[in-house]
């Protein structure tokens, strides 16, 4: 069986490389990215892959992106499901983030469902955590490495409601939606967000959530890194008529307040909202004996 990525990136200068070392070591058989209008060098990165056989690539400029109501992120899921049938043919794609890495609980093929069952499958994601005043290691680069990470393995589930009257909990520590592993041969389109598909009428497919299959979300890793996409979701909101608040946005929405305003009292609270994400050793130690936070590799151990 064959799988292709389907990738949206917007400004991911640290990850964009080794999240592609790391999926070509995982066994993924080509790429189709979507470059959302990254100003950071990620599209200087990603235009190296350019002429490989493996890589579909379009970059997306911000005008492209939004236009005075709406993302247009539909018509780019669209794009990636029609490339990667033409140029892949494959019999599954999986929809991730640059800061999204799957991880198979063995060899990957083995572990995707047949292709005969479901015309989708949904795939947890579950956020990495690290230590507060440790380094953060760099990205993996092989399935090896990423099951050394430590993720929070059972995330409190929460909604935009009830975290604006309660944001005490690191948002690290809060469920993320998952993402879709799909027969693009029988998916129309993906669902607001890459959470799901679906049919030729519009309506959403059924996605059980598949097992053996896991995506590991590098949500907060430098400061410089959410600094700047923060702010780059200031300059998004700014070119819409309404703010984008959907259930799969609205942590985004949130940051792009905090950074709203003066540059040096809006970057303060950007980074103390970035250290509220790290645990102490105390902590962390804490969450790991209560089987809250666990490493990759031991996710599926009871």
């Amino acid at each position: 069986m064959t799988i292709v990525a389907n990738i949206q990136v917007g400004n991911e200068v640290e990850l964009i490389d080794q999240h592609i070392a790391y999926h070509l070591a995982l066994g993924i058989d080509g790429f189709v990215i979507a470059d959302m209008a990254s100003v950071d060098g990620t599209s200087e990165r990603l235009e190296r892959y350019r002429g490989d056989r493996r890589f579909v690539i379009r970059k997306y400029e911000m005008s492209a992106l939004v236009d005075a109501t709406v993302l247009r992120t539909a018509e780019i899921g669209d794009w990636m499901l029609a490339a990667s049938r033409d140029h892949f043919a494959p019999d599954w794609v999986v929809r991730l983030d640059a800061d999204e890495f799957l991880y198979a609980a063995r060899p990957l093929e083995a572990a995707l469902p047949a292709p005969d069952t479901q015309a989708s499958f949904q795939i947890a994601r579950r956020n990495a955590i690290f230590q507060d005043g440790q380094p953060i290691p760099p990205p993996p680069s092989n399935p090896e490495a990423l099951a050394a990470f430590s993720i929070v393995a059972k995330p409190v589930k929460t909604s935009p409601s009830e975290y604006e009257s309660d944001d005490s909990l690191p948002l690290i520590m809060t469920e993320v939606a998952p993402k879709v592993l799909a027969r693009p041969d029988r998916v129309a389109a993906y669902a607001p967000g890459g959470h799901g598909t679906c049919d030729t009428l519009g309506q959403r497919q059924i996605s059980p959530l598949t097992n053996g299959l896991l995506l590991v979300h590098f949500w907060f890793t430098t400061p410089g890194r959410f600094v700047r996409k923060a702010r780059f979701t200031v300059e998004a909101k700014a070119l819409l008529n309404q703010d984008p608040k959907s259930r799969q946005a609205w942590q985004w929405s949130r940051w792009a307040g905090l950074a709203e305003g003066e540059e040096a009292e809006s970057e303060a609270a950007i980074l103390q909202e970035y250290r509220r994400q790290f645990p102490g050793a105390a902590k962390l130690d804490a969450l790991r004996q209560a089987g809250i936070v666990r490493r990759v590799g031991e996710y599926w151990d009871a």
